[in-house]
């Protein structure tokens, strides 16, 4: 029973960690009441992240926003798991009440590599292309999102999915590169 005892204090001694981070940090992020931060989470960018009510960012989280273009949204009661990367220098909305799974990257840009190809390939430039995550949307881990896509509201991603085109809303979306497999209100 001690172990168990032991194991319950340092997970009500963790939570309680993360919102005194978040406390600290919600004035520099929109005023973001009920926010919770993990440890190890890295915000680049700050004065360009709009989180709502109540986000969880746990650990290992990294938020960029940087850039001419740079911005990140996060909609009231959406979690992100560990160790997930989400890029905004070309715009990135998650909408609300979402679950991001561990270690999901999300870009909105991405280098070139077409417009000399015999050039070298950091010489290319950047493409910039928004993100748009709607509201109610479980991406699942390890998946990936490409600049320029729009997961509809509902929507489900599965674990490990490279979404390289828009997925509908209530749809779930699978596999490499991903398609839609069903809608989730047919039984």
């Amino acid at each position: 029973a001690g172990g168990a005892a032991s194991r319950l204090y340092a997970q009500r001694s963790q939570g309680a960690e993360n919102r005194l981070r978040g406390i600290l940090a919600g004035p520099r992020l929109g005023g973001a009441r009920g926010l919770r931060l993990g440890r190890g989470v890295t915000i680049d960018g700050p004065e360009n992240v709009t989180l709502g009510h109540d986000v969880s960012l746990a650990g290992g989280v990294f938020l960029s926003a940087t850039g001419d273009m740079g911005r990140v949204s996060i909609g009231d009661v959406t979690h992100v798991d560990r160790g997930s990367v989400l890029y905004g220098q070309g715009g990135l909305e998650i909408g609300a009440r979402c679950a991001i799974a561990a270690h999901v990257v999300i870009y909105s840009q991405t280098n070139r590599f077409d417009l000399a190809p015999a050039g070298e390939i950091l010489e290319q430039g950047t493409r910039y292309a928004p993100v748009k995550v709607g509201d109610d949307v479980w991406i699942g881990a390890g998946a990936v999102l490409i600049p320029g896509v729009t997961v509809g509201d509902h929507a489900v991603i599965a674990a490990g999915a490279v979404v390289t085109r828009d997925v509908p809303a209530w749809h779930v979306a699978g596999g490499v590169p991903a398609r839609v497999l069903k809608d989730r209100r047919e039984v």
